[in-house]
């Protein structure tokens, strides 16, 4: 990677707490991202340098995915909720509920090359971040149909969603492991889970922080936020080595995803890390604009291609 990048606040200090879920939409070229405690789902389209907020639920917010048909999916709490436009008003239904007897929330979601959602979910949180309950979280896989199944159980908290051919990666925050899996895309399921990165067995691992939110290029390296951690890692899930990384200003750094021409977006916390009675640093909770990654080709962040009817009053 070249030395030559350059990183630009673009939205400086959005989000009260966290920041989260970014993806590029690139033909009417909008970026997409929630702000999880305030329960808002956020645009920013660059033709126009304009940004909106629309709140879409008084419980955590934790993934916007655009709909093919239409709309956007959102994790709401632990619903899954397909929101809408209509004559200027948001309407929203509930897809499905998951984790009915759990104390836990939707975290981070992607939609494989098909078009099809995987959302994870995760212990609710106590404070500064902590997790409630270990193991308790599960990954979600919805169909283009609608229809909704059980990929994978026993996940404390569900982050870091990406694919590379035949393989599916899945983060587990807490014991800062990025997991690969046999991807079936014909089955829609995952087998054969193995550790791709284990952040302990990383160079100056105690300066990493957790792995959060990430991305995949085209050569299958993995880009990792480092939340506590103050950068994106660029990692080869094949060696499981370093590759290179890209400090950023803030210290909890949630996700990020490639938008055009090797750029990349990349979204920050307000909160956590900061002692009692101090403010939190300077641009935390911005998102950022990382350019000039010469040589690197992105993977497209992918809609949901299911077909959703309309949204009746």
């Amino acid at each position: 990677m070249s030395s030559n990048y350059t990183v630009n606040c673009l939205l400086d200090s959005v989000a009260k707490s966290l920041s989260e879920g970014p993806f590029w939409e690139p033909v009417t070229k909008t970026l997409y991202f929630v702000s999880i405690f305030e329960g808002e789902v956020h645009l920013w389209n660059e033709p126009n340098n304009y940004h909106s907020t629309v709140k879409v639920s008084e419980q955590p917010v934790s993934f916007v995915i655009p709909c093919q048909s239409g709309g956007f999916l959102a994790g709401a709490g632990k619903s899954i909720v397909h929101c809408d436009w209509q004559a200027g008003e948001l309407k929203r239904r509930v897809l499905h509920e998951v984790d009915p007897e759990l104390s836990n929330r939707f975290n981070d979601a992607k939609c494989d090359p098909a078009g099809r959602l995987l959302a994870g979910t995760m212990s609710l949180e106590t404070n500064a971040g902590a997790i409630m309950k270990p193991n308790a979280g599960s990954l979600f896989g919805l169909d283009l149909c609608g229809s909704i199944k059980t990929m994978e159980t026993g996940v404390s908290l569900s982050n870091g969603l990406g694919w590379h051919g035949n393989t599916f990666y899945f983060t587990d925050s807490p014991v800062r492991t990025i997991y690969a899996y046999d991807w079936d895309a014909e089955g829609f399921s995952i087998s054969n889970r193995r550790v791709a990165i284990d952040f302990s067995k990383l160079p100056e691992q105690e300066k990493l922080g957790f792995p959060d939110g990430l991305a995949v290029d085209a050569d299958g390296r993995l880009w990792v936020a480092c939340f506590y951690g103050s950068r994106v890692l660029c990692l080869d899930p094949q060696s499981g080595q370093v590759v290179s990384q890209i400090p950023m200003p803030v210290p909890n750094v949630t996700s990020c995803c490639f938008g055009s021409d090797g750029e990349l977006f990349v979204t920050t916390a307000n909160q956590w890390g900061v002692r009692d009675g101090e403010q939190p640093p300077p641009q935390a909770g911005s998102i950022f604009r990382v350019t000039g990654l010469d040589g690197i080709r992105g993977t497209p962040s992918v809609m949901y291609k299911g077909s959703l009817p309309p949204i009746s009053d």
